[in-house]
């Protein structure tokens, strides 16, 4: 209300001239027209004007003969009690404080169907798929288009979605959400045991791997967790590929790349691979879920337990002390003997054989083959993954990845969590119709990102509400 009232009070300046007076800078000529000269009456066609000039701007729609008269009677009544000046910045509050200014309205359309059910309206599912996808206020054509069927909503879709020129951050911002990795900047590491460590540049070469995936749209799930392919230290200035600022310009070093290698734009490069496979070996992943000093494999198991196989782990009780015993002559997999405790190893038998499976990388992400001078041990297990043909030992991560990259269930949980980032919910079993289709729209398609997204924003899911 008081940043509504500031901006009122902005709009309707009036500055001495010579004299007499002018509008402020920022006093649109249908406002200074009702506040100069004071003594003036308002009329209502002065109200209406600056009521329409307003509305525009903050609402992207006009008023309603509704709207218009009732806030004309409310300038009517504040005027009055509070004088002119007051009473018509009031009035422009009111406009701004509406809360459709800050809110999207899903309220829907229309008289409930069979099933109890609303649909959105044409303007209401506009800003909708702007926000799924742009993040920002719907474009002209958006609002202006008639959205009645599912059809035409995802012609706007596609639109959308295949327009270079439309900034679409809510596509990247799923793949940094569901995958993680642009934590790494927020894990303190010493730069004494690696001073070419660059977090940053790290998590933008994966985020340059991402796109590079979805612009090719096949397979984009199996692609990312199984790929030999890494951008190193790349980034784009005005469409130009050049070398990304690092420490040293040695960040190519987390990745196994030899001390001498040279950057060059024909990117992505290719790395060994019995040492990389997709974006969990990825080194922005693998710090991004690590301790300060140390791996975390507790915390890769959880991620890779959740976020690939759907499963679930209670929280930790309030009776724990979750602390591995610190033991500089032990490595990890040693001092997390603790967790196989039988009232500790009921949840921890489901995270730590799939978190051990990256102890072949250490907590910078490099690849490595010894640890405290012995051989590392990357063995691990999937269990309970609720598909037979997964479960079972596997030698190491890239084994964990490819293998689970293959499963119809790690496709299935993906789907869901695709559909609670562009619902901005987690799904009911009223949704069981929408994932199904989704999925099957993922799989027809040969693994297209794009025909998931405009699967599920075509859906009843996204198009109905609730009455």
């Amino acid at each position: 209300m008081a940043n509504a009232k500031l901006a009122a009070a902005s709009l309707t300046e009036v500055a001495p001239d010579n004299g007499g007076a002018k509008k402020g800078p920022r006093t649109p000529q249908e406002f200074f027209a009702i506040v100069h000269p004071p003594e003036a009456e308002a009329t209502d066609a002065q109200l209406r004007a600056a009521i329409d000039w307003l509305f525009p701007r903050v609402l992207l729609r006009p008023p309603t003969e509704v709207e218009s008269a009732r806030l004309i009677e409310f300038a009517r009544a504040s005027i009055a009690e509070d004088g002119k000046l007051l009473g018509f910045r009031n009035l422009l509050a009111a406009i701004m404080l509406n809360p459709e200014v800050v809110y999207r309205s899903e309220r829907g359309a229309g008289q409930p169907d069979e099933f109890g059910r609303v649909r959105l309206s044409d303007r209401e599912i506009a800003y909708a798929l702007a926000y799924a996808l742009t993040d920002s206020r719907p474009d002209d054509a958006l609002l202006a288009a008639d959205l009645a069927t599912a059809e035409a909503v995802r012609g706007q879709a596609q639109r959308l979605l295949d327009d270079g020129k439309v900034a679409k951050p809510r596509i990247l911002g799923f793949f940094r959400e569901y995958f993680e990795y642009a934590g790494a900047a927020d894990v303190f590491k010493d730069e004494e045991l690696f001073r070419s460590h660059s977090p940053e540049t790290l998590v933008e070469d994966t985020d340059r791997l991402v796109l590079y995936f979805y612009e090719r749209d096949k397979e984009v799930l199996k692609e990312l967790l199984t790929t030999r392919l890494s951008f190193v230290q790349y980034t784009e200035r005005n469409g130009t590929p050049e070398r990304s600022s690092a420490k040293n310009h040695g960040a190519h070093l987390a990745y196994n790349l030899p001390p001498d290698w040279k950057w060059h734009a024909d990117q992505p490069v290719e790395l060994p691979g019995d040492q990389r496979a997709g974006i969990l070996t990825q080194p922005s992943w693998l710090v991004a879920k690590s301790g300060n000093f140390d791996n975390d494999a507790i915390r890769r198991g959880l991620w890779v337990r959740r976020k690939l196989l759907g499963g679930t782990i209670p929280d930790l009780p309030i009776t724990v002390d979750a602390q591995l015993p610190e033991d500089p002559e032990k490595t990890l997999r040693e001092r997390m003997g603790v967790t196989r405790e039988k009232y500790c190893w009921k949840c921890h038998s489901r995270m730590n054989p799939l978190g051990e499976t990256f102890e072949m990388f250490d907590h910078f992400g490099r690849w490595r083959t010894r640890e405290l001078g012995e051989p590392v041990l990357s063995a691990g297990r999937i269990d309970w993954s609720g598909d037979a043909e997964v479960d079972g030992e596997v030698g190491d991560a890239v084994e964990l990845v490819r293998r689970l990259a293959g499963s119809d269930r790690v496709r299935q949980v993906f789907v869901r969590h695709v559909f609670r980032y562009f619902m901005g919910r987690n799904e009911t079993p009223d949704d069981a119709a929408t994932l199904r289709r989704a999925d099957r729209a993922y799989a027809e398609s040969g693994g297209s990102m794009k025909q998931l997204i405009l699967s599920l924003l075509t859906s009843d899911s996204f198009l109905y509400r609730k009455g």
